[in-house]
């Protein structure tokens, strides 16, 4: 009895350490079906690098965020294809979105986010942890032409994983600029943009030639080219937005919008979550309004258009809105803090494709708590989904983990002790 006690102890143990999976296998190339929440005390991705990632996943559980007495940062966790899931620290940014802030490379291989506790762009490689840090660019904005110009954070990356596209500031304005990553260039794009408060997945999407831009400057969508030169704009009104970093069709002739349908202003928690959003489209090559595939509305707070997938579905992430969210009306100044895909607005996500002429079909819903992702471009195109669930082992695991144990086992020494003293007492009494 005494040995199959041990050896149950022996597997648990192992598993618990990350060196044993009995009971479940690594996804391997395809994105996994479900989640598991992260331990608090997960291994970074410096640590210990997980490979190339199959997505990304931010929320609010104290995996993500710690305690406010201690670990209280944001952090995103990386889901590696072999089962790993690490993750990236962000200091004190619990709000931080992972597809908006923290941008997973096409290929998985790399991430890109603003440098923690220093200005610049950090590319972070998941295959060996190291990272490099890009700089403050060196442009001249006419804006603000004695304010030297910072980078805000990435918006996209190029679909050949060469360059991202990124916001510059500098004072009150906000600019883009597309950064090299191999010769270290910083190319300016465009004039200021204006309104990015409306809708943070909205503001850029790359073409499939990665010489063409869509970019939302207030409620408008022009294409630029990489010289940062227009080629045309549209207005959109108040009720759509470019679909996201995954908006242009495969051939890229056309971009997909998120159309509206219901509440715009004074929208309480149940009129954002009945929300229809259908998907429309402009033409890549006029901006002209264009018919295309019709793909089945989405209900929810927001949706957000993560690419296209085999060629022919949608892939999208839709939105529930937190308990409590409300929007306040769209001439209140107000509402500039408002974001339809925002950390604080967002109650819950689920990762989706939409057939044309079919229905929407859940590919990933993750366990409450979970409110941010974004998913590998190459997955997705190939239509890999469906991948076994990995297991977020608590080991290898960060220093933190002894701010947990120590008060745990200082109330087992206390407590073990006081049960054995309770069942030998009990014993004793049953004996007399």
């Amino acid at each position: 009895m005494w040995k199959k006690i041990l050896i149950g102890v022996a597997v648990v143990g192992l598993a618990a350490a990350g060196v044993a999976r009995p009971w479940r296998d690594a996804p391997g190339d395809v994105v996994p079906s479900g989640l598991e929440l992260p331990w608090m005390w997960q291994a970074t991705v410096d640590m210990d690098p997980p490979g190339r990632a199959s997505m990304l996943v931010g929320g609010d559980t104290i995996g993500f965020n710690g305690t406010d007495i201690f670990d209280s940062e944001g952090k995103i966790a990386v889901v590696g294809r072999g089962g790993d899931y690490r993750t990236l620290l962000n200091g004190g940014w619990d709000s931080i979105v992972a597809g908006e802030d923290v941008l997973l490379s096409p290929d998985g291989r790399r991430v890109v986010r603003p440098a923690v506790d220093q200005d610049g762009l950090e590319v972070i490689d998941l295959e060996s942890g190291a990272s490099r840090v890009y700089p403050a660019p060196d442009l001249a904005v006419a804006a603000a032409p004695t304010q030297a110009p910072g980078w805000s954070g990435p918006v996209a990356w190029a679909p050949d994983g060469r360059s991202v596209l990124a916001e510059v500031y500098a004072g009150d304005d906000t600019h883009l600029a597309l950064l090299d990553l191999e010769t270290s260039a910083v190319a300016p794009i465009g004039d200021r943009i204006l309104g990015w408060t409306r809708r943070s997945a909205s503001r850029a999407a790359f073409a499939p030639d990665v010489r063409h831009i869509a970019v939302s400057s207030g409620t408008s969508v022009m294409l630029v080219d990489r010289a940062g030169e227009a080629a045309w704009t549209t207005d959109l009104g108040d009720r759509a937005y470019l679909g996201g970093t995954g908006a242009f069709s495969p051939d890229g002739k056309l971009i997909a919008i998120s159309q509206l349908e219901g509440c715009l202003d004074r929208c309480d928690r149940d009129a954002l979550a009945a929300r229809r959003w259908t998907i429309t489209y402009l033409d890549a090559v006029t901006g002209a309004v264009v018919a295309g595939p019709a793909f089945p509305a989405v209900t929810g707070s927001a949706v957000r258009v993560l690419g296209w997938s085999r060629g022919r579905d949608l892939v999208v992430l839709r939105y529930s809105p937190e308990d409590g969210a409300y929007r306040e009306a769209i001439d209140d100044g107000s509402v500039q803090g408002w974001n339809d895909t925002g950390w604080y607005e967002t109650g819950h996500v689920t990762l989706q494709s939409l057939s044309p002429g079919g229905e929407a079909r859940t590919l990933l819903d993750p366990p409450d708590g979970v409110l941010t992702m974004d998913v590998a471009q190459d997955l997705l195109q190939a239509g890999a989904f469906g991948g076994a669930v990995p297991a977020a082992n608590p080991f290898p695991a960060r220093p933190i983990i002894f701010w947990a144990l120590v008060p745990i086992a200082c109330l087992g020494v206390i407590l073990v002790p006081l049960v054995f003293w309770g069942v030998t007492v009990i014993r004793r009494r049953r004996a007399l």
